[in-house]
């Protein structure tokens, strides 16, 4: 199991720097990364992941030169490309694929992407190799749940956690507002959801200390950690700094 999903806004501070907390993130032993696109109307994300994206769209990061400052890098984790539909339409699957291709992206993770919408380009991507990650909300029901895992298959034991994981949002509301998060209601979703399907399952929305977060490791499942350290980063402070005491349990 992954020990912590982070979440970085790419260009924020800098494109020039992501390579670099890239191969941090790897460093300290995490298999997988979440990477914003940086787009100018964020429906899911709250005030501190809105204002990161305008500050990176302000330094000029496009998907384009995001994806190109991804090229190539080897000292990474794998990626899961967190983004809007329409950046990824206005590319189009073709030019989408080939900007992909040299990058770590293993997976997109499309939060507008309403569930069996736009059928023909996710079976594109994930017949290229970058599946769409399944999106689950409180309000999403088991049957429903076990559909969308049903028709975005878990391709295995022997895939990488970036191309097998579930989503599972916390709670309801956008990213980061500060209001603390009931884990009883989690539990009891991620006990239901383990009944479904045997793949990673990874939490998100309302976490951010480490009590939160081993908790959510002791339910069996991976914290996702996005605006509290998007705000750390933005206020001078490394990522080891910042990760690195979120990575073990607090006892």
């Amino acid at each position: 199991m992954n020990p912590l999903l982070p979440f970085l806004m790419a260009g924020d501070p800098s494109l020039e720097v992501l390579p670099g907390l890239l191969s941090e993130a790897k460093a300290l032993g995490l298999d997988a990364i979440e990477i914003g696109l940086p787009h100018s109307d964020p429906i899911a994300d709250g005030p501190v992941l809105q204002a990161a994206a305008h500050r990176a769209i302000a330094r000029g990061a496009t998907p384009r030169r995001v994806l190109e400052a991804l090229a190539g890098l080897t000292e990474s984790p794998d990626i899961i490309l967190f983004t809007y539909l329409n950046p990824l339409l206005q590319l189009g699957a073709g030019r989408l694929k080939a900007l992909l291709a040299p990058t770590p992206v293993k997976a997109l993770l499309v939060v507008d992407l309403p569930f069996g919408e736009e059928p023909g380009f996710e079976a594109d991507l994930r017949a290229a190799g970058y599946p769409m990650v399944p999106l689950l909300a409180p309000t999403t029901t088991l049957d429903r749940a076990r559909q969308i895992l049903s028709d975005r298959p878990d391709p295995g034991a022997s895939a990488p956690f970036a191309r097998r994981f579930a989503y599972v949002v916390a709670r309801l509301g956008v990213t980061g507002t500060g209001q603390g998060t009931d884990l009883a209601p989690v539990s009891r979703r991620l006990g239901d959801l383990k009944g479904l399907s045997d793949r990673p399952l990874a939490v998100g929305f309302g976490l951010s200390d480490p009590r939160s977060l081993a908790a959510i490791r002791a339910l069996g499942a991976t914290p996702v950690i996005g605006s509290a350290l998007v705000q750390e980063l933005a206020h001078g402070r490394s990522l080891r700094a910042a990760l690195s005491p979120r990575m073990v349990d607090d006892g």
